[in-house]
């Protein structure tokens, strides 16, 4: 399961703007992912994302008709895209979001357990020094 981030937008900002969101939403769904999505628009901005949700997401998706400010995206990989493609499939627009976003880095192999290096970390016995010979 990945974390998405998503903002939608549109000139009015409501009809488009909130069944972009929908769209995106169902479709992060049938997929089996997390999404949090923040519309913009004539209203206003509603459903604003955290930046704690921003740093968790793997991919961060725009689908908007109008420009929307991306500074706090930064460090993130951003697909964008019109409201219409996230409206009428949304499930294509999230894959190839995702398709952007870096792999996910493989946990490092575990080191030789304690029980296997025990004996090069313990005090030779038969060292004159630590035994005082």
């Amino acid at each position: 399961m990945a974390k998405i981030v998503a903002v939608t937008a549109c000139p009015t900002g409501i009809a488009h703007t909130i069944m972009a969101a929908e769209g995106l939403e169902q479709a992060a769904k049938t997929l089996g992912h997390d999404i949090q999505v923040e519309t913009q628009g004539s209203v206003g901005t509603r459903n604003t994302l955290s930046d704690d949700a921003i740093a968790a997401a793997a991919v961060v998706i725009i689908a908007a008709d109008t420009r929307v400010d991306t500074a706090r995206f930064a460090d993130k990989p951003i697909y964008e895209t019109a409201t219409e493609p996230a409206i009428r499939d949304g499930v294509t627009v999230i894959k190839a979001a995702l398709a952007r976003a870096p792999a996910p880095t493989p946990a490092p192999a575990p080191a030789a357990g304690l029980k296997d290096r025990r004996h090069h970390l313990l005090p030779d016995r038969h060292c004159p020094y630590l035994h005082g010979r």
